[in-house]
């Protein structure tokens, strides 16, 4: 092997200058203007309310295309942006290709944390139905500014997890899924004031969820915290608009000694919320819309 290698270094040289001069000229003169018109009316035809921007694009040594400082915004209100990233790199797997399935896998830097797993399409077309799985590493919730009017509460948090969806782009809702998130050392707003407190500070939150025939089954949902531990599962009975659907939950809450401390609320209002604890726990119900839910304790 070395023999013939010292005998064709000449050949394998110019191997060498040709891959090193087509990768300079492919990053030198890469359209990524082209590619950046061609992305956007790719979303205006598959839903026009909405901005692609880039501030680069170019190729990678992964056979994919890598971008930087990537917005999604609404066309009405470019300062309204629905997603944002450092960076995205998506890559086609070439053995899928050759198996004429259409799979891309990415990873992408946005919210302090990381985004990464594959999609794989029917045909090749982002209008296609897909599947996809996700996985969320170290994503700084609170920074995203689009969720509170999303699900109607602020939260914020370090989110971990998996997601796995089957579906199309334009009925997500009528796709299945399965989501297992994991929300650390957060805060999350209270659907309605509960004595003094408006807000709940958490060490740990974990949900799972199950998305089929429109309907979203938390299947467990569990908050711990300094001076509450909390519980939660039921049905959101999802519709277009996402803040019409409508909530059919119920939980519990345990407080703890401390929160009792430093109350607030009317000694009339602590007294009839410790009459409402069963067993060191307080139930309620929670229905309505993600809009206006109505919480009752029972």
């Amino acid at each position: 092997m070395r023999q013939f290698i010292s005998k064709n270094k000449k050949w394998f040289g110019y191997i060498l200058y040709c891959l090193i001069l087509t990768v300079g000229l492919l990053h030198y003169r890469f359209p990524s203007d082209a590619i950046e018109d061609y992305l956007q009316a790719t979303v205006d035809r598959v839903n026009p309310r909405f901005v692609l921007s880039v501030d680069n694009i170019s190729p990678s040594f992964t056979f994919g295309l890598k971008f930087l400082k990537t917005k999604l915004s609404f066309q009405a209100n470019p300062d309204n942006i629905l997603f944002r990233a450092d960076s995205i790199l998506i890559r086609p797997t070439i053995w899928s290709f050759l198996q004429g399935k259409f799979k891309y896998c990415f990873k992408c830097l946005a919210y302090d944390g990381v985004l990464k797993g594959c999609v794989n399409f029917q045909k090749n077309s982002i209008e296609a139905p897909f599947t996809a799985l996700i996985e969320l590493k170290d994503i700084s919730i609170g920074d995203y500014d689009n969720l509170p009017g999303m699900i109607g509460r602020h939260i914020k948090g370090v989110l971990d997890g998996t997601i796995i969806y089957s579906g199309q782009y334009n009925v997500l809702i009528d796709g299945i899924g399965e989501a297992d998130l994991r929300i650390s050392n957060g805060l999350v707003e209270l659907i309605r004031p509960i004595l003094n407190f408006e807000s709940i500070d958490f060490n740990e939150l974990w949900i799972k969820m199950i998305l089929k025939k429109q309907k979203i089954s938390l299947t467990h949902v569990e908050l711990k915290g300094r001076d509450i531990h909390g519980t939660l599962s039921g049905i959101v009975s999802l519709k277009k608009e996402f803040l019409k659907s409508s909530l059919d939950l119920r939980g519990t809450i345990e407080p703890f000694a401390d929160f009792f401390k430093g109350l607030m609320g009317t000694r009339d209002s602590i007294k009839f919320f410790k009459q409402r604890i069963k067993r060191g726990r307080l139930s309620f119900i929670i229905q309505g819309t993600l809009e206006e839910p109505t919480i009752k304790f029972i």
